[in-house]
């Protein structure tokens, strides 16, 4: 069984300390490619919030993140259907 929350040992004084690893953490990969995986996305960010697993103010930066995303989306899907109708023409 691993242990979620490693500790280091000084082999001197037996004191026990958190291990706090020094490599970069491990990024987080979600897709974001349409309106519905941003939606879906800012949702499990204010449950996570509503829970306290993410702070408020971090949860506040991430949402604010997702609705840049989502107006890109929404802009790149407006260009798209702009020059489908022109070429129509």
């Amino acid at each position: 069984m691993s242990n979620q929350n490693p500790v280091e040992i000084d082999a001197a004084s037996g004191e026990i300390s958190e291990y706090t690893p020094t490599g970069k953490p491990a990024r987080y990969r979600c897709p974001l490619d349409t309106l519905s995986d941003v939606k879906r996305e800012m949702s499990k960010v204010y449950r996570e919030a509503r829970s306290g697993v993410v702070e408020v103010q971090d949860s506040t930066k991430f949402i604010w993140c997702l609705q840049a995303v989502a107006k890109v989306i929404e802009g790149s899907d407006l260009e798209a259907r702009i020059e489908a109708l022109e070429q129509q023409k």
